[in-house]
C-alpha cells in the first residue's frame, strides 16, 4: 500500500502534457538542502553563512565517516536551520554501528539516517579524494538500517551508483521494507551508469528510475549533483533532457534537492556550493512552478516532519 506520505501521480507516458511548460516566477526559489555534510574543521556558523548566501533555508547534515563531525552540535546551535541525521563513525558495516544508530534514534533528535554508501566510486580530483565503498542494498547491514528507519519513522539516505547489479538489489530491499522511506541520492541528468569515468556520465536511465518510483511508493530521490558534477559541461548540462524533465514532472512529489559538500574546502570557499545551487535552480526553472516548489522545499518539509515511532520489532541480522 502507498505510504501515507506519498501521493504518486497517475501512471502514464513519460512525455509531459502540453500544460507542463515552465512558467515565470515572481521570486527566486528558496531551498531545503536534504543532502549535505559537516566536515571536520568547519563551524556551524560557517555552514549557515553559506546557506544565507545561497537562499537555502535549512540543511540536512549527515555523517558517514571519520572526516565528518556528528551533526547534533550544529543542530543545537541552529535548531531552525540544521536538521541532523543519525550517522556512522565509520563504514565498517558492523552490528555495533547498527546499535549506535538505534541509540541515536532513540533520543528523538534525528530526522533520518545517512548517508549509507552502498556503491561509492573511488575518486581523486581537484584536491579531494574518496575511497571506493561497496555493500549491496539488500545486505543484512542495509536491511537492518531500513528496519530501523521504519521503526523510528525516519528517512534513510543511500548513495548507490547504478549498475546491472545494484539497481535490482535496491528494488529487493524496498520491497522487503515498504514502510521505510528511502532517498536515493544523485538522480540528475549527469547520472553515471556502470562506471566512474567521464564516458559513463549522462548514462543514467530516467525510465528505470520512473519504474522504481512507480513500483515503490516508499522511494524518493534527491537531485544533488555528486562526484559526477566534475563532468558538468556548461554547453550540455544546463538544459534538462526531455526524459529527465518528464520524470520530475510525473513524480513531482517524490524528489528533493541537495548540494552535497563533503569536504571542508567546499564550505571554506563556497564557490562550489554556489555552482551546484545554480545548476539545480536552472533545472527547476524548466519545470512547472508547482513542481519546482514541491522539489525545492515542500516534499522535504513533508518527509522530514516529526512522526511518532511505529515501535515495530527489528530482528537485527548484522554481525
Amino acid at each position: 500500500a502507498p505510504s501515507p506520505l506519498s501521493s504518486p501521480r497517475p501512471l502514464g507516458p513519460l512525455s509531459p502534457s502540453p500544460t507542463s511548460q515552465a512558467t515565470p516566477r515572481a521570486a527566486p526559489l528558496r531551498f531545503i538542502d536534504v543532502h549535505d555534510h559537516w566536515p571536520v574543521g568547519i563551524t556551524a556558523t560557517q555552514v549557515v553563512a553559506v546557506l544565507d548566501q545561497q537562499g537555502v533555508s535549512k540543511v540536512v547534515l549527515m555523517q558517514n565517516g571519520e572526516g565528518h563531525q556528528p551533526p547534533l552540535p550544529a543542530a543545537d546551535a541552529f535548531p531552525d536551520r540544521i536538521i541532523p541525521f543519525a550517522g556512522f563513525a565509520s563504514q565498517k558495516h558492523t552490528r555495533a554501528e547498527i546499535e549506535s544508530v538505534e541509540r541515536q534514534l532513540a533520543t528523538g533528535r534525528y530526522r533520518g539516517i545517512g548517508e549509507v554508501l552502498s556503491l561509492h566510486y573511488e575518486f581523486s580530483r581537484e584536491g579531494t579524494s574518496a575511497p571506493q565503498l561497496e555493500i549491496a542494498a539488500d545486505s543484512p547491514w542495509v536491511l537492518d538500517l531500513l528496519c530501523l528507519a521504519a521503526k523510528w519513522s525516519v528517512v534513510l539516505t543511500i548513495h548507490m551508483e547504478s549498475t546491472a547489479e545494484t539497481v535490482p538489489a535496491l528494488a529487493r530491499a524496498l520491497r522487503r521494507y515498504p514502510n521505510a522511506l528511502v532517498i536515493w541520492a544523485h538522480q540528475t541528468p549527469l547520472k553515471t551508469f556502470g562506471g566512474q569515468d567521464a564516458a559513463d556520465a549522462r548514462k543514467g536511465d530516467p525510465a528505470q528510475l520512473a519504474s522504481l518510483l512507480a513500483d515503490n511508493p516508499n522511494l524518493y530521490a534527491d537531485i544533488a549533483p555528486g562526484y559526477e558534477g566534475f563532468f558538468f559541461d556548461t554547453s550540455l548540462d544546463t538544459r534538462l533532457p526531455e526524459a529527465w524533465r518528464s520524470v520530475y514532472e510525473r513524480f513531482s512529489d517524490r524528489f528533493v534537492v541537495g548540494f552535497d559538500q563533503p569536504f571542508a574546502q567546499g564550505w571554506q570557499n563556497p564557490g562550489g556550493y554556489a555552482r551546484r545551487v545554480a545548476w539545480v535552480r536552472g533545472w527547476l526553472s524548466q519545470l512547472t512552478a508547482s513542481t519546482a516548489a514541491r522539489i525545492a522545499t515542500e516534499n522535504a518539509e513533508r518527509i522530514l516532519s516529526r512522526r511518532p515511532p511505529t515501535g515495530q520489532a527489528c530482528q537485527l541480522q548484522s554481525r
